[in-house]
């Protein structure tokens, strides 16, 4: 395997890992807002909730954001 298939290989797999998992918002009721990490399957676990979508979103968005930094 060349470096650039290595570099290929390793990129792939980056964002294979990526695709599997995110971080998203549902609303749950009014004044609610459930942050989520929800896999390929559309499962999901509830992490926290929050009282604005706006707050809700930017720890989605945070969260995933670090999540493809680290992979």
């Amino acid at each position: 395997m060349t470096s650039d298939e290595y570099a290929a290989a390793l990129e792939d797999e980056r964002r294979a890992r990526n695709e599997r998992a995110k971080y998203v918002v549902r609303d749950v009721g009014p004044g609610r807002w459930f942050l989520v990490r929800q896999n390929g399957a559309q499962q999901a676990w509830g992490i926290t909730s929050y009282t604005t979508p706006e707050t809700a979103q930017l720890a989605a968005d945070i969260l995933n954001r670090l999540k493809e930094d680290e992979a």
